[in-house]
């Protein structure tokens, strides 16, 4: 009786264990792909409330800029956007350090205008981030919107050098809302369309694709809604959706039959 006692507690045990580890192991691609696409949203929206129409800048509410350099006489001209060497707490609860170079060959709202931002030394909440990502303004969509493609190359690495994932792709960014108020760009509101691929913190590859267009609000510091796929060199398929419009750091996992709630994190 006792061995048959103890095998059941044994077997009980493992299967306990192999549930944790394939969760974890479920988690770890949506969880690092998620950072990925809030950094990389906040640089553009760095972007976006840089860049101006006219000369000069359009609106830039960030108390924790020490820099802003614009030199108009190169070809193409550029933008430096320096937050200094210490972390600092934005208007958004978001802490950034580091320098935005920005190089632009037309206005913002000019079709045809190409837009690279590069980073260095730059990180947001301790995440560093390197690449570059090049944006292209192909004027008014069908229903009279602005719309931008968008090509990324980018890596992250986790505060105190603790994990590094990679990603690239390419997306459409439609200015749905807040293109007709210039001065104002906290009601300025981005949907994303696209696909691309990436390597987790554990050197495992995926792929992504956007089955309902990513939301982001520029007075939000998280994408507010949306939903993906992704398919793993390892395991199976999984959705993130990020809800259906409130801003929080929060988003739904699903593998299989089961849904994983995460708040942040990483």
């Amino acid at each position: 009786m006792k061995k048959i006692l103890i095998l059941a507690i044994t077997a009980s045990a493992l299967f306990t264990s192999c549930g944790k580890w394939r969760e974890k192991r479920d988690m770890t691609t949506s969880k690092d792909h998620n950072q990925i696409e809030g950094l990389l949203d906040d640089m553009f929206k760095t972007v976006d409330q840089i860049s101006s129409e006219t000369p000069g800048i359009k609106l830039f509410d960030n108390t924790c800029v020490d820099n802003i350099i614009i030199d108009t006489t190169t070809s193409p001209k550029s933008i430096m956007v320096d937050f200094g060497q210490d972390d600092c707490a934005g208007n958004d609860g978001r802490v950034r350090k580091g320098i935005l170079h920005i190089t632009y060959t037309g206005r913002y709202r000019t079709e045809g205008t190409v837009i690279t931002v590069t980073p260095e030394n730059f990180s947001i909440d301790g995440y560093s981030i390197n690449g570059h990502k090049t944006l292209v303004n192909e004027g008014l969509n069908t229903a009279g919107q602005p719309y931008f493609s968008v090509s990324v190359e980018a890596q992250i690495t986790a505060p105190n050098g603790e994990w590094t994932a990679s990603w690239s792709g390419d997306r459409i960014r439609t200015w749905a809302e807040g293109f007709n108020t210039p001065i104002n760009i906290w009601d300025d509101v981005y949907h994303i369309s696209g696909s691309g691929q990436g390597v987790n913190r554990n050197g495992v590859s995926y792929d992504m694709n956007i089955d309902e267009d990513l939301i982001a609000k520029v007075g939000c510091a998280w994408l507010v809604q949306g939903v993906i796929s992704i398919q793993p060199e390892e395991g199976a398929n999984r959705t993130i959706n990020w809800g259906s419009g409130e801003c929080n750091n929060g988003f739904t996992v699903t593998v299989g039959n089961n849904d994983y709630e995460v708040n942040g994190g990483n």
